[in-house]
C-alpha cells in the first residue's frame, strides 16, 4: 500500500471515529446538547483536526443521518421486491417506514432534525450532496413500483408523473412522522392511533389515484389482513402482533 492510499484510509478510519462517538454523544445527552470541542476531546484529537473532516456541526449532523440510510434502504427494497402488485407493495413501502421509525427511533429523530431549513443550508454543499446521492436509491425503488403500475394498467397517470405521484405517499408519511415526533400533539387533537391512520390515509389517496385494486376505506378487516400478510411475508422477524405498532409512537412499545 503507497503512503497515499495508507493517508486515505487513516483519514477515513478518524472520521468513522468521529461519527462513531458523535452518535455515542447523541444518545446520551441529546443531539442539541453536541459540542464539537466535547466530541475532539473525547476522540483525543485537537478541534482543528475534527474541522479537517466537518465544516461545522451542521456538517457532522449530515454526515452522520447520511451514513445509516442504508438500513431504512434495505426495508424499502425488500419492500419493492415483494411477488405482490404494485398497489400493495406500495403498501408495504409506507408499513417499512413505519417499522424503520420504531426500530431507530434515535436515527429517525436526527434524520428529521437534520432535514430541517437551518440546519440543511449551514452544511456544506458536498455533504448535502452526499446525502441526496445516498437515498436516490430509496426514492428510485419507490419511483419503480409506480412504473410498473402504470406499464401493467393499474394505475393512470392523471397528468402526473411517477415522480409527482409517489410524492404525495412519501410528504405524507413524513408529515405524520412530524406529527408524531410532536409530543402530546396528536393527543391533544385526539388523534390516538396515527399510523394506523396513516394507512388508511394511503388507501385513501391512492383510491383518489384509482391504482387497482381499490381497498374499500370500510373494511377494517381487509386493510388489517393485508397489513398483516405485509408483516408475514415481507417483514418475517417482525410479530404479527406488531400490526399494534401502527396505533402507537416509536418506542412506546
Amino acid at each position: 500500500m503507497g503512503i497515499q492510499d495508507r493517508k486515505k484510509r487513516q483519514l477515513e478510519e478518524r472520521e468513522q471515529l468521529f461519527l462513531d462517538k458523535a452518535w455515542t454523544l447523541i444518545q446520551q445527552e441529546g443531539v442539541l446538547n453536541l459540542q464539537m470541542s466535547r466530541l475532539a476531546a473525547e476522540c483525543e484529537y485537537a478541534v482543528g483536526t475534527l474541522y479537517l473532516h466537518f465544516s461545522s456541526k451542521e456538517d457532522l449532523l449530515v454526515a452522520l443521518a447520511t451514513r445509516n440510510v442504508s438500513d431504512r434502504l434495505e426495508l424499502f427494497l425488500r419492500a419493492a421486491a415483494w411477488a405482490a402488485c404494485p398497489r400493495d407493495r406500495m403498501l408495504a413501502v409506507v408499513v417499512a417506514d413505519v417499522i424503520f421509525s420504531q426500530r431507530a427511533p434515535e436515527y429517525f429523530r436526527l434524520a428529521q432534525y437534520v432535514s430541517t431549513h437551518t440546519i440543511w443550508v449551514a452544511a456544506s454543499e458536498a455533504r448535502r450532496e452526499a446525502a441526496l446521492e445516498a437515498s436516490r436509491p430509496v426514492g428510485e425503488a419507490v419511483r419503480d413500483i409506480a412504473e410498473e403500475a402504470m406499464r401493467s394498467g393499474d394505475v393512470a397517470s392523471s397528468g402526473l408523473t411517477t415522480q409527482e405521484m409517489c410524492s404525495g405517499i412519501w410528504a405524507m408519511t413524513e408529515g405524520m412522522h412530524s406529527l408524531v415526533s410532536a409530543s402530546g400533539l396528536l393527543e391533544t387533537h385526539s388523534v390516538p392511533r396515527p399510523y394506523r391512520l396513516l394507512i388508511k390515509h394511503a388507501h385513501a389517496l391512492l383510491n383518489g389515484l384509482g391504482w387497482q385494486p381499490i381497498m374499500p376505506l370500510n373494511d377494517f378487516d381487509q386493510q388489517q389482513a393485508l397489513l398483516e400478510r405485509i408483516l408475514r411475508e415481507v417483514f418475517p422477524e417482525v410479530p404479527i402482533a406488531a400490526c399494534q405498532a401502527t396505533e402507537n409512537q416509536p418506542g412506546d412499545q
